[in-house]
């Protein structure tokens, strides 16, 4: 079984919104600790890694370890039915451990009536019983169901899909370079470089990160100094010089744009990885592999 209950819906849309810019289909693992996601995108240039906790929920449970696998746009067409001040519960009903004690409860049940003596029909009847709650139990572990609650309470049920996915490990990366700055910052320079450029270069001696854009209508560079305003902490072990896709870049930032602050992390011609600061309990870690020049 699995109940996790939020006061709004926002972590889920932020997290999902995110993954929905690499993968069409997902698998989430939910344990005890939380929920969590990493897959890559179908061309191995992009990876995201999510972990949403359990305290980030008012309320969660789950027995053991439980996988599901969803279409991730069918599931943010319903998240987005959510306002912000709705609340959420997300929750797959007769998990096995659910499923088990019920099953113990209804052999039980047999016993005693044996024991009592009872005519065989109702010990028949009560079988019959037993088989078909046990159905209807199996046919909530297919389903997804969501409920969101505010002056009136929506139900929805998303029929589950066969997982695909294998396990993806992160990868063995050092970083030379790491810079911390707010969010938004990051995300207007982005849009400064698209307009002249698709790719975006990043060069950064630890006193001074500079975002370069080069097309054929011109170039742009945006200038970060150790110590400006909105600029946290700013660090590298020599210079670091690295290109990458804004196509996946501009997507990623878009969809997390209610991030307080981004972490960047990269080494020259090596992938970058952001990890964007929520301001609830959840962990969004994207890697992005390097254009290499030919």
């Amino acid at each position: 079984m699995l109940i996790a209950r939020s006061k709004s819906a926002e972590e889920w849309k932020t997290i999902v919104s995110a993954i929905s810019t690499i993968v069409e289909e997902a698998t989430f693992e939910a344990t005890s600790e939380g929920i969590s996601f990493r897959g890559m995108d179908p061309s191995h240039v992009a990876l995201i890694d999510v972990q949403l906790l359990n305290s980030a929920f008012e309320y969660y449970k789950c027995d053991g370890s439980i996988r599901f696998a969803v279409r991730v746009d069918e599931f943010l067409k319903l998240l987005k039915r959510a306002g912000k001040e709705d609340g959420i519960e997300v929750s797959i009903g007769g998990a096995g451990a659910v499923g088990e004690s019920r099953r113990e409860i209804r052999e039980e049940e047999v016993k005693e009536v044996e024991e009592e003596g009872k005519e065989e029909e109702e010990v028949t009847a009560l079988e019959g019983t037993k088989e078909k709650e046990m159905v209807a139990l199996a046919s909530d572990e297919s389903m997804l169901s969501i409920k969101m609650v505010s002056k009136y309470t929506r139900q929805y049920k998303m029929r589950l899909i066969e997982s695909t996915s294998s396990s993806t490990p992160l990868p063995k990366i050092t970083f030379n370079t790491k810079v911390v700055m707010k969010m938004a910052q990051f995300v207007e320079a982005l849009k400064d470089v698209e307009i002249v450029s698709d790719y975006i270069t990043m060069r950064c001696d630890g006193s001074m990160l500079q975002l370069i854009g080069k097309g054929d209508s011109g170039d742009a560079v945006i200038t970060f100094k150790k110590g400006d305003e909105g600029v946290e902490e700013m660090s590298s072990n020599g210079e670091s010089n690295a290109t990458y896709s804004l196509e996946y870049l501009g997507s990623i930032v878009k969809a997390v744009d209610n991030a307080d602050s981004i972490v960047i992390e990269y080494s020259t011609r090596m992938p970058l990885r952001l990890e964007f600061k929520m301001p609830y309990m959840c962990r969004i870690y994207f890697y992005l592999a390097p254009r290499v020049e030919t």
